[in-house]
């Protein structure tokens, strides 16, 4: 068996100019990051993040691990802007090592840089501040180290997957289903370290540690804010209200919505692609689905909402299926622009904004994105698709590590994405920002050819 086919090869080391050519690539792809978006598009939810991270009081809402990051770029003497560098950062170095340890060459490598840097999504959603962003980030980062680990005997790059892993988990709310597949792979190469015969089946259990002490990690962040607000009742509310307008009678109980309130007039102010328009277009008003509720009145809307599930499963599933329809699909002209990008720096109290980017090219970014935000250029079926089509090639290809690396991250793409299926309170597209990316880097994986000069015959590649 060739080497590059060996599912254990151990490469060559890597000349020092391919690594300085590709490292120059992606820091080149960094720098005009920097230049288009410095100092980031800033979101509502964004801005009250950073407001908490300035002193205001701190809730769950928004993941305590963003407002701690966003409390580091602070202490540095810095806004959000060094949060966009950081996570750009590592989205680049995250490349530049996937692709040397998949020995692409360098033309190869350059054309990947220049897809992953130009495609719209990608490019648009890396100019914001968003969780989202450093969730994709974090794992395209992993993904290099511990490419590199597999591929080579050195343990610094699987060290350095790990804070990584952990930071992407805390990101988000639903983030862990999307890390899992990268807990999974770094227990067995860690454990590969300590005992060479390790199999992935007697990795399994050391993985439910590494992902339980995970989930340990993230709910001890919880514990450190002022307020710990759960989050479903918002999706519960937008659940009722989507099945009450498809039955003709008001399933959500009285004190979520304002006295007078009836089937009709909720049904006019209902969109299928965000929660948002139900809660500020009636007459009569919706309660906040974050306020603060007894524990009875979150026990009465817990059992209208399993209630509504389980008796209306039709309606309740037409629901879901027409907003991930919106969430994956072409948006609409006359959607609001922050279903696609937030078209400035949003403000939260009194915080102050910085100045903005004044570069003709972030201005022209602005405009093309408003011009193509109801185009396929800036829908994420084309990326999950692109995704679909590599899956045959990535299993065709399972016992090399190209077709390993690709069906990892089509795994983590689809685990996190089905969860939004269910989980998603509207059809913003950052929501799908690491599938979309994960998609793209999975079919470069499955498709660019290893470079057979970089591998060496002998007993390090043979079988």
């Amino acid at each position: 068996m060739r080497a590059m086919d060996s599912p254990h090869f151990l490469p060559a080391p890597v000349s020092p100019s391919r690594v300085a050519g590709v490292f120059a690539l992606c820091a080149a792809a960094f720098a005009l990051d920097l230049y288009a978006w410095w100092p980031g598009q800033v979101s509502f939810d964004a801005a009250y993040a950073w407001w908490q991270a300035q002193g205001g009081a701190s809730t769950t809402i928004v993941p305590p691990a963003f407002v701690l990051a966003l409390k580091a770029c602070g202490a540095l003497g810095g806004g959000p802007g060094l949060l966009l560098a950081f996570h750009s950062a590592l989205f680049w170095t995250g490349c530049g090592a996937a692709a040397l340890a998949l020995r692409w060459r360098f033309a190869h490598a350059a054309a990947v840089v220049l897809v992953l840097a130009l495609a719209p999504v990608a490019w648009l959603l890396r100019g914001h501040v968003w969780t989202d962003v450093g969730l994709f980030s974090s794992l395209v980062f992993a993904t290099g180290m511990l490419a590199l680990a597999a591929s080579s005997r050195r343990s610094l790059p699987l060290a350095a997957a790990l804070p990584a892993l952990l930071y992407a988990a805390a990101l988000c709310h639903n983030a862990l289903l999307a890390v899992l597949p990268f807990l999974a792979w770094w227990t067995w190469l860690a454990g590969r370290r300590l005992r060479p015969s390790m199999s992935p089946r007697q990795a399994v259990l050391p993985a439910l540690a590494i992902v339980l002490a995970t989930v340990g990690m993230v709910r001890s962040l919880d514990g450190l804010v002022d307020r710990r607000i759960p989050l479903w009742p918002s999706l519960a509310q937008y659940d009722l209200a989507a099945v009450s307008v498809a039955r003709g009678r008001m399933l959500l109980p009285e004190f979520m919505i304002g006295p007078g309130l009836e089937v009709a007039e909720l049904a006019a102010a209902f969109r299928d692609w965000s929660n948002l328009p139900m809660l500020h277009g009636t007459r009569h008003g919706m309660r906040a689905p974050f306020d603060a509720f007894r524990p009875e009145e979150f026990a009465v809307l817990r059992a209208a909402w399993i209630g509504a599930v389980l008796h209306e499963p039709a309606a309740w599933l037409g629901h879901r299926w027409r907003l991930t329809r919106n969430l994956v699909g072409t948006h609409g002209a006359d959607w609001p622009v922050e279903l696609v990008f937030a078209p400035g720096w949003a403000r939260y109290g009194d915080e102050p904004r910085p100045p903005g980017n004044g570069t003709a090219l972030h201005r022209w970014l602005l405009q093309a994105a408003g011009a193509l935000r109801a185009t396929p250029a800036l829908a994420a079926w084309p990326y999950l698709l692109a995704g679909l089509a590599v899956l045959p090639v990535a299993l065709r290809r399972r016992r090399e590590p190209r077709g390993r690396l690709a069906l990892l991250l089509l795994a983590s793409a689809w685990l996190y994405g089905l969860t939004l299926a269910l989980l998603a309170p509207s059809a913003e597209l950052r929501y799908l920002g690491w599938p979309c990316v994960a998609s793209l880097f999975a079919f470069a994986a499955a498709w660019i050819p290893v470079n057979a000069a970089a591998v060496p015959p002998g007993p390090a590649g043979a079988a």
